[in-house]
């Protein structure tokens, strides 16, 4: 057994199903110790007895729920206070949802989740990043992002006009957007920061949506949707492989760099998304 992660610390969010719990389970086994954020306390301990089963090794798991600002923070503050390096952090964590719900914070949930969380997690864990000898940041984006001109700025909640796959795809824009800024943010400690597509898993993250939007996320899939284990494929690798440790601020799709939109590659858009989420979160780099 490949054990070429021994004795790094791997921290997820999103691990107990889908891509994240396919991630944590491979990356387990390649020998990191894995600490991973879970809402559901019951799935939580599944997967803490599955990674012991897998490899002997006892998992912690931290309970907080993504959509909330002050879930998230507590999070991070009880990843810090384990007083461990972080070697490998990989957000995971995404919803999607047919209609516009508001977090306890008043956000859409969706962007919250999908992109604030990642911001807030990870700027909060920055100094620990840059402690550790050659960390990670992997964020899990979507090929959605192109389903977007642009980020809409004016209606960022989108309280005026809510379509769901813009919506969603308008939060993995942000996901790019945010891996480019943090990368060169990031660049003289270095800490690596990349994001990736997994192509179409199905992974129930749509499954309260209706036909017409989940014929629309098939059209993701090339040309079928893929098992769960193949969808985690990129990500266990930027998480593991050597051939990317000093490869940053870029966007994978299949173990390999891909193009991106227009949008995602927008200097402007980039900047104003980071002030505008530190408004939000009351969160900055120091």
């Amino acid at each position: 057994m490949d054990q070429h992660l021994e004795n790094k610390i791997c921290l997820i969010t999103g691990a107990t199903n889908g891509i994240g719990e396919e991630s944590a389970k491979e990356l387990n086994k390649m020998g990191a110790e894995i600490i991973f954020i879970a809402r559901n306390e019951e799935k939580g301990n599944k997967l803490k007895e599955q990674l012991l089963k897998d490899s002997g090794r006892e998992a912690t798991m931290i309970i907080a729920d993504l959509s909330s600002q002050d879930q998230v923070k507590k999070a991070a503050e009880q990843f810090l206070s384990l007083d461990k390096p972080l070697d490998i952090l990989l957000n995971n964590a995404g919803i999607m949802n047919r209609e516009r719900n508001e977090t306890v914070d008043g956000l859409e949930e969706v962007f919250s989740v999908n992109h604030l969380a990642y911001f807030t997690f990870t700027l909060m864990l920055s100094e620990k990043l840059k402690q550790t000898e050659r960390s990670r940041v992997i964020n899990v984006a979507s090929g959605a992002h192109q389903f977007v001109k642009n980020m809409n700025f004016d209606d960022l909640q989108s309280k005026e006009n809510y379509k769901p796959m813009q919506v969603y795809g308008q939060s993995k824009l942000a996901n790019i957007l945010f891996t480019k800024a943090l990368s060169t943010k990031l660049s003289d400690f270095g800490v690596t920061v990349n994001c990736l597509h997994p192509g179409f898993v199905s992974t129930g993250i749509g499954s309260n949506n209706n036909k017409t939007l989940w014929t629309v996320l098939m059209f993701l899939a090339k040309p079928f949707a893929r098992k769960t284990d193949k969808g985690a494929e990129t990500s266990i690798y930027l998480c593991s492989s050597p051939e990317v440790e000093n490869i940053s601020g870029e966007y994978f799709v299949d173990c390999k760099i891909e193009k991106i939109s227009e949008a995602a590659k927008s200097t402007e858009q980039s900047e104003s998304l980071w002030r505008i989420s530190t408004e939000l979160t009351g969160i900055d780099l120091n």
